[in-house]
């Protein structure tokens, strides 16, 4: 039994004319009553109790009608939850992070990120940076955050986006013997 066959019989039960259902499906009307007749077949039920005049549903029909609606009620939310799966609405994300990530912008991108997705789990990974690589690699972490070092840029297997610069500075005491050096550069 495939789910057309049961998309065909509910044409037919709602429409309680064999040629409406077909038109309706876009098909013939022989075809269609050869595929009802098959899964009654299939199935050893009468689903139709059919005269020269009109078709109507058995009992039998009646019940399986309202089965075969749950049916495929159930398929089509199963693809919804499937596309919003492979949108990340749902589901489970695996975040890594370092220690100086998680005070700055982090707790700020993920309050967004979770007032945006509600439905997807989040698990936090604490990891250097090096780790983070490897995890992400090994694809034990779906994203990581993390401060970029210029020997890390090459890194051609990931995507990177730069979502913060910031300056460095360094700070010395002021009578420091490295503050000339400083003031040259």
């Amino acid at each position: 039994m495939e789910l057309r066959h049961l998309r065909y019989f509910i044409a037919v039960a709602e429409e309680l004319n064999f040629s409406r259902a077909a038109k309706r499906l876009h098909m013939a009307q022989p075809p269609l009553s050869q595929q009802i007749r098959a899964l009654e077949d299939e199935i050893e039920v009468q689903l139709f109790d059919r005269t020269k005049q009109a078709i109507q549903l058995t009992w039998a029909g009646q019940a399986f009608l309202e089965e075969t609606r749950l049916i495929l009620a159930q398929v089509d939310n199963a693809v919804k939850t499937a596309k919003r799966a492979s949108r990340g609405e749902i589901g489970r994300l695996i975040v890594g992070f370092n220690s100086s990530m998680a005070n700055c912008l982090l707790p700020d991108i993920l309050r967004v990120y979770r007032d945006r997705f509600p439905k997807v789990e989040l698990t936090w990974r604490e990891l250097a940076t090096s780790l983070q690589l490897q995890a992400l690699r090994d694809r034990h972490l779906d994203v990581g955050f993390f401060h970029l070092m210029s020997s890390m840029v090459q890194e051609s297997d990931l995507c990177s986006v730069t979502i913060w610069q910031e300056p460095l500075i360094a700070a010395l005491p002021e009578n420091h013997r490295l503050l000339m050096k400083l003031k040259f550069l």
